[in-house]
């Protein structure tokens, strides 16, 4: 069979179970459904169809035509879909009770593959439609809906569309809700907005749902590595240059997202100058403070990342005051393990004496102070001459793990500033275009190490970028020698595609992920080991990928498989890293 042929066969496949639960063939839907592996969804498809049967189709149309009209229009399309997934089943289900059946395997397919995703697709998890999808999953599971933050609460009822309403009923209702929770109008979407809630933030909500609702002139028809037919959404625009009105609201949405920038405008200016070239040209940097000025603006979704980060970072605290003593002793052993290296590999320090080599620059001491002590002589002394910086990955493929993560990084820092070693932290993800490197602690806020359990993930990661910034971080060291230490799952993914590079031998733009993001990323690990900066990985737990790792590390990566082994994992490879700077 060719591959247009199995391209054929899914698109008819999902058409017929629509035109199968509509009672009627022949016409062509405005959506289809997928499920996360790209098979038409029976579930789905039936209720496409059952709306089809139930409502008028004229009026339904002109509903999808206004939302398809303006920038929120993934956005809609996915909460439009929870509300007349509801009506339209209870309507449908006296007529054909098994349907409660089938809604139950869609409800519990929808949790058995987010167990399954691939680390791109953990994005749906920071999205208002992936919340709300899984919330009406659970209640048809007989669960709570587990919906924390109150604004998400009410929504979520309003999207309760009742089997009574008929077509002008859901029209209105549908568009109130729009207008009252996304400030959408009857036909268009305010310039103000625009930029906020361009194509993009569209395209992170429904990408890697376990289930999509997706328009047909969306659809994409193509072939997996089996040869076999599937189908996916389009790509929003994910390089090339953008308006200067589009460029000014992301800045501000990533402003209002992170806190205050922690340079000046000329100087983040220069840095981005010096580090978004090659294959990170129309990237951007976002250096953040990590002060956050108050929220006061408007933005559904500023309002709700920042209140899950806010939640968040009191999980992080809760988790690390549940497991304190395990903690505690952790801090207590790596530390020991720490104090061990130095005094194993001791550095030179030169002592100003009565003897030795004559230091010419001292000589005055002698004329005008009477102090013998002229010369200079070598002692090996414990003291340590480095700095450490921690990088901790905050992308999303990290969600499912950030208390641990925060928590860890909290254990090395602390550990390290036992030894009077200076410590930074900073986190670091991808949003519109903008790498975002966020400043917990700097190296003499020793007093503030626990700004980390304020680390949240989000977003996408371009590790190679987020390298680059790194190095004008470490600028500040008060040490000579500079250690990096990554946290992360060594897989490199960024919605902003590579640009094509003829002395690269790259003509055509590439996605950054896979192997394209790991030979960026092994590029930039090299680039700061010549320039004398010391660089290693940790891998917690079931993340990341040892060939990848390997590829980008060499050897100087550890992947702690349990928790209680971190001390001694950390330890030993920070042992390795003092013993390489004294050799």
């Amino acid at each position: 069979m060719t591959d247009t042929d199995c391209r054929f066969l899914a698109r008819r496949r999902a058409l017929n179970m629509v035109w199968t639960a509509a009672g009627e063939y022949g016409f062509d839907p405005v959506f289809l459904a997928f499920t996360q592996d790209g098979l038409p969804d029976f579930y789905l498809n039936s209720i496409i169809g059952y709306v089809q049967k139930w409502y008028d189709r004229d009026t339904m149309n002109r509903l999808f035509d206004t939302i398809g009209n303006t920038v929120l229009k993934e956005t809609l399309d996915g909460l439009l879909w929870i509300g007349l997934e509801n009506c339209s089943f209870l309507r449908e289900v006296r007529e054909r009770p098994v349907l409660s059946e089938m809604r139950r395997v869609c409800a519990k397919s929808f949790f058995n593959q987010q167990l399954t995703k691939s680390r791109q697709q953990w994005m749906s998890q920071n999205s208002l439609v992936y919340a709300l999808q899984s919330a009406r999953w659970r209640t048809v599971l007989g669960k709570e809906p587990g919906l924390i933050n109150p604004w998400e609460k009410k929504l979520f009822e309003e999207l309760a569309f009742r089997e009574a309403w008929d077509a002008d009923q859901i029209t209105s209702h549908a568009t109130d809700i729009f207008r009252r929770y996304f400030r959408l109008g009857q036909s268009s979407l305010p310039l103000s907005l625009f930029a906020k809630f361009r194509g993009k933030a569209g395209s992170l909500i429904k990408k890697g749902l376990p289930h999509r609702v997706i328009r047909a002139e969306d659809l994409i028809f193509t072939s997996d590595s089996a040869g076999n037919g599937i189908i996916t959404p389009r790509k929003a625009r994910t390089f090339g240059p953008i308006s200067a009105l589009q460029e000014e609201n992301d800045r501000l949405y990533i402003e209002s997202c992170f806190g205050f920038p922690l340079f000046g405008y000329d100087e983040n200016a220069r840095a981005e100058e010096a580090f978004c070239t090659g294959h990170h040209r129309e990237c951007h940097l976002y250096f953040a403070s990590g002060q956050r000025a108050p929220h006061t603006g408007d933005d559904p979704l500023v309002w709700r990342m920042v209140r899950g980060a806010q939640v968040q970072a009191g999980r992080n605290r809760s988790h690390y005051q549940d497991k304190l003593h395990f903690y505690q002793n952790s801090i207590t052993r790596l530390a020991e393990q720490i104090r061990n290296a130095l005094l194993v590999y001791p550095q030179p320090s030169l002592v100003r004496s009565r003897s030795g080599a004559l230091a010419p620059a001292e000589i005055w001491r002698a004329v005008w102070l009477d102090d013998e002590r002229i010369f200079t002589e070598t002692f090996q002394e414990e003291q340590p001459d480095f700095s450490v910086d921690l990088m901790l990955d905050a992308s999303a493929s990290r969600l499912q793990n950030q208390e641990v993560i925060a928590s860890q990084a909290y254990v090395i820092a602390k550990s390290l500033r036992l030894c009077h070693i200076p410590v930074q932290i900073f986190s670091f993800l991808s949003l519109r275009g903008y790498t975002v490197m966020r400043l917990h602690c700097g190296y003499n806020d020793k007093d503030e190490d626990k700004k980390i359990f304020d680390y949240f993930a989000a977003g996408w990661n371009r590790d190679g970028l987020a390298l680059r910034a790194a190095r004008r971080l470490m600028e500040d060291s008060p040490a000579k020698k500079r250690i990096l230490i990554v946290l992360t799952d060594a897989s490199p993914n960024d919605d902003r595609r590579m640009p094509s590079d003829v002395h690269d031998k790259h003509r055509l733009s590439r996605n950054y992920s896979g192997e394209a993001g790991v030979e960026d990323s092994s590029m930039e690990v090299h680039s700061l080991q010549k320039s004398g900066i010391h660089v290693m990985a940790v891998l917690s737990g079931g993340d990341g990928d040892r060939q990848a790792a390997q590829k980008i590390y060499g050897d100087d990566f550890v992947r702690i498989e349990n928790v209680r082994n971190l001390s001694d994992a950390v330890g030993s490879l920070l042992q390795k890293q003092i013993e390489k700077m004294r050799s």
